[in-house]
């Protein structure tokens, strides 16, 4: 007999995203829960990583691109700032 195991799926909204640490800039796409803020997935204190889907890495002196990756994670202890790149209203 097969076991059947139910998945719970969280409906995520995804933004595009600029990270800067101190060697790279990143750009990518963050998944947050509907209706929250950029500010709110980052004060999560129970992850030590923020996960980022169709990323970019940039050298910041050169501005050109590095790396390019499907899937990433960002130590969160890395950033040193992090800014909305499209719909900047909606994180005030």
């Amino acid at each position: 007999m097969a076991v059947t195991r139910k998945v719970k799926v969280t409906r995520k909204e995804k933004i595009r995203v600029m990270i800067y640490t101190l060697t790279y800039r990143i750009e990518g796409y963050l998944h947050i829960i509907p209706e929250s803020r950029l500010t709110d997935m980052l004060n999560v204190k129970a992850k030590d990583f923020i996960p980022l889907t169709e990323v970019k890495f940039y050298d910041q002196k050169e501005n050109i691109v590095l790396h390019e990756a499907r899937y990433t994670a960002v130590n969160r202890d890395a950033i040193i700032a992090v800014s909305p790149l499209e719909g900047e209203e909606t994180f005030a």
